[in-house]
């Protein structure tokens, strides 16, 4: 049942048009089934509630250990970006909004884009 309202939401979002009332109500909608579909899993007792970070004897937080796998692709598409802003002409270096926005121009790829936002989405709030 709720992959086919995501794949009905992600068909309903491909008609809409980037910053307009329209994909704002269709993203509020799935962000809204998210909080509800988060709160319902707390209710039940599936997902315990957040608890306090351990701390470390200095009394921080301590790190996670998947810092150093995280860094490494947010650091790389960091400079992937600053790469393809400074360099002219942007036709040869496409930032990742250009590619997304070339992804997305067509409803198919808007729909599989707002399905897959979707998916990530429900695998976060379920994990």
């Amino acid at each position: 049942m709720g992959a086919t309202a995501g794949l009905a939401g992600a068909v309903v979002a491909s008609f809409t048009r980037p910053f307009t009332l329209g994909a704002d109500v269709v993203t509020a909608v799935a962000l809204a089934g998210a909080v509800m579909a988060t709160a319902w899993s707390i209710h039940r007792g599936g997902r315990p509630a957040p608890v306090a970070p351990a701390s470390t004897g200095g009394g921080g937080p301590r790190w996670s250990r998947w810092w150093p796998v995280w860094s490494v692709p947010i650091l790389g598409l960091t400079a992937w970006e600053l790469y393809c802003v400074a360099e002219l002409p942007r036709a040869q270096h496409p930032t990742l909004s250009t590619l997304i926005d070339s992804l997305d121009s067509s409803r198919v790829g808007k729909t599989a884009a707002f399905a897959s936002w979707l998916a990530l989405g429900w695998f976060l709030v379920t994990r």
